[in-house]
C-alpha cells in the first residue's frame, strides 16, 4: 500500500526519516506546526492525490477529516498525535481500523491491547486448558490451571490472620482478588487450627483458590479438613508427620536461616524432600527453592532456581519474591517487573507476594501485568516491550516535545510561605482527603456543606465549579494544585496531607 503522510514544516525532517524506512511519502503543508492544520487547509494543500492509496494527516487536526478524501480522491485518516508514534503506526497499519475523527495512536493502543487480552483469554479457555493439563508440567490448584504453559499465577498473602478480624481479612482478600490475584494465601504463624477453618469458610464465596501458609502441623491438618486448595510449606520434619496428602503442597529445602547458601546444596536438599513427599504419598508437589534477600544470597538463590528448573522441567515452582521487594527501599513497580522476568527465565509458575508495607502497595496488580508480559514475550520469542501491556507509571516510552514559543517570560519567584496564599473565598473552603478515592469536603460558615468524591482532579474540580462552590480565582488555582496532588497520591498510593 502506498502511504502519503501529511505534516507541518517543523516535523517534516523527522517525518521523512520515518517514512523512508517504510517507502512512504511525505507532503509538507504550509503551516509550521501540524496542530494548526485544519481539514480545509489540508484539502487545499493536497489537491488531487495520484501517487498514494492512503493519506495520513496529523492526529491533532481538529474535527472530521473525511471531507479531505473528497478532494484527494483516496481514503484520508487521522494518523498519530505525535511524530514519535508514527513508526509504530506504520509497523502496525494492518492491525488497526483507522478513523477520520480519532487519532490513530489511541486506536492502535486499544487494538493491540484487545488482541493481547483475547490471546490470554484463549489460553484459559476450557478447550485449550483441558489439552494443556494433560502435560506433566501443568496441574490444577482448585480450578486454576498452573504450569509452564500458562501465565505465571499470582498468589497474594493476607499476613497474620490470627491477629485480624473477619472484616479485615475479607477486605484484604477482596482487594487482592480485584487487583488480579489468582490465589489468596492465608499466613498464620501460631498454632490456631480453629481460626484456619473459620477463615477458609469465610473466604470460599470469593471463588478463588485458597492456600494456607504455616509451619504448624495442626494448622495444616485443619486446612486439609476445611478444603484448602494449596498448602505451604513442608520441610523434612513436617513431611514425616503427613501421608497421603491429596492437596497440592509446596516443598522447601529447610526453614528460614537453615537454608544452605550454596545452590547445589539447596537443590539437593529440595530434591531429597520431594522424594520423601512422594514416598509419603503426596499427590501434587510444588517446589520452592526459596528466594533470598539482596546481599544475603539473592544471586545464589536464583541460581538454585535455575538449576532445579533445568533438572526438573516437569515440576511446578513457586517464586516468593516478597523476600526481595519487601526488603528493598525502592518503588515496587520496576522491582516486580524485573523479578517476574527472572522468575519466567528460571521456569517458575507461581509468583508469591504480600503487600506488607506502603512501598509494596499495589504489588499484586503489578505482578499480574508483569506475569502476562513475560508470558506473551516468551510465547512470541520477543522482548517484553511493545506488547500492548506495560508497567510504565512515571516515565514514558516515547517522550513527546512540542516546539517552544519564542517569547518566554520567567515566572516570579515567591517565598515558600506565600506559595499557597489566596484571597479569602466567601463561598467557603475545602478539606481534601485521600483513601480509596479523593474526597473533597466543602465548608460554609465553618459547617460541613457537602462532600464530592471521585478519582481525578478534573472530575472533582469540574463538579465544584458546576455547583458554584468557588468564588475566587486564586482559590480555584490553589484548589486545582491540591486536587492534582491528591490524584497523584491516589495513583501512586502515597500519603496525602493538604498544604
Amino acid at each position: 500500500m502506498r502511504v502519503l503522510i501529511v505534516t507541518g514544516k517543523l516535523s517534516a525532517k523527522r517525518a521523512r526519516e520515518v517514512a523512508r524506512r517504510f517507502s512512504a511519502k511525505v507532503h509538507v503543508a504550509e503551516e509550521e506546526v501540524a496542530s494548526l492544520l485544519t481539514p480545509e487547509k489540508i484539502a487545499r494543500s493536497l489537491g488531487r492525490v495520484r501517487d498514494a492509496d492512503l493519506v495520513l494527516v496529523p492526529g491533532l487536526v481538529k474535527g472530521d477529516v473525511s471531507s479531505v478524501a473528497r478532494t484527494a480522491g483516496v481514503p484520508v485518516y487521522k494518523g498519530t498525535r505525535d511524530i514519535s508514534d508514527l513508526e509504530v503506526l506504520l509497523k502496525n497499519l494492518d492491525r488497526v481500523e483507522l478513523s477520520t475523527t480519532a487519532p490513530a495512536d489511541s486506536l492502535l493502543e486499544e487494538a493491540i491491547r484487545q488482541r493481547v487480552l483475547r490471546e490470554l483469554k484463549r489460553v484459559d479457555s476450557a478447550r485449550v486448558k483441558e489439552r494443556l493439563l494433560k502435560r506433566r508440567w501443568n496441574m490444577l490448584i482448585g480450578s486454576l490451571a498452573v504450569g509452564r504453559d500458562f501465565p505465571m499465577r499470582i498468589m497474594a498473602e493476607v499476613v497474620g490472620i490470627e491477629h485480624l478480624s473477619d472484616e479485615e481479612i475479607l477486605k484484604q482478600a477482596t482487594y487482592f482478588k480485584r487487583s488480579g490475584a489468582d490465589i489468596i494465601d492465608l499466613g498464620i504463624m501460631q498454632p490456631s487450627p480453629g481460626r484456619v477453618e473459620e477463615v477458609i469458610e469465610l473466604l470460599k464465596p470469593l471463588g478463588v483458590p485458597l492456600s494456607v501458609d504455616t509451619m504448624e502441623a495442626r494448622n495444616l491438618e485443619a486446612a486439609i479438613d476445611a478444603g484448602a486448595d494449596l498448602l505451604l510449606s513442608f520441610d523434612h520434619e513436617l513431611l514425616k508427620e503427613f501421608s497421603g496428602v491429596e492437596v497440592p503442597s509446596v516443598i522447601i529445602p529447610r526453614r528460614g536461616r537453615e537454608v544452605p547458601p550454596k545452590p547445589e546444596q539447596r537443590v539437593k536438599l529440595l530434591e531429597e524432600n520431594i522424594a520423601l513427599a512422594e514416598e509419603q504419598g503426596f499427590k501434587k508437589v510444588i517446589a520452592d527453592p526459596l528466594l533470598s534477600p539482596l546481599n544475603f544470597g539473592f544471586a545464589e538463590s536464583v541460581e538454585a532456581y535455575r538449576r532445579f528448573g533445568e533438572r526438573h522441567p516437569e515440576r511446578v515452582m513457586l517464586f516468593g519474591l516478597g523476600n526481595v521487594s519487601e526488603l528493598l527501599d525502592a518503588d515496587s513497580t520496576g522491582v516486580n517487573a524485573l523479578l517476574a522476568g527472572i522468575a519466567s527465565e528460571v521456569g517458575a509458575s507461581i509468583l508469591f507476594t504480600p503487600e506488607a508495607s506502603g512501598k509494596t502497595r499495589g504489588s499484586v496488580r503489578e505482578l499480574n501485568i508483569a506475569a502476562k508480559m513475560m508470558f506473551l514475550a516468551k510465547r512470541r520469542r520477543s522482548l517484553p516491550k511493545d506488547l500492548g501491556l506495560s508497567l510504565l507509571v512515571c516515565k514514558e516510552k516515547r517522550v513527546r516535545r512540542e516546539p517552544l514559543p519564542e517569547d518566554v517570560r520567567r515566572a516570579k519567584k515567591i517565598k515558600a510561605e506565600q506559595s499557597t496564599s489566596h484571597s479569602w473565598d466567601k463561598k467557603g473552603y475545602f478539606k481534601i482527603y485521600v483513601d480509596d478515592a479523593i474526597y473533597c469536603a466543602h465548608y460554609k460558615d465553618g459547617k460541613l456543606n457537602l462532600v464530592v468524591t471521585g478519582e481525578s482532579a478534573r472530575e472533582i474540580g469540574d463538579t465544584l465549579l458546576r455547583l458554584d462552590l468557588v468564588g475566587e480565582l486564586s482559590h480555584a488555582l490553589y484548589l486545582g494544585r491540591e486536587l492534582q496532588r491528591a490524584e497523584e497520591a491516589l495513583r501512586f498510593r502515597r500519603s496525602y496531607v493538604q498544604r
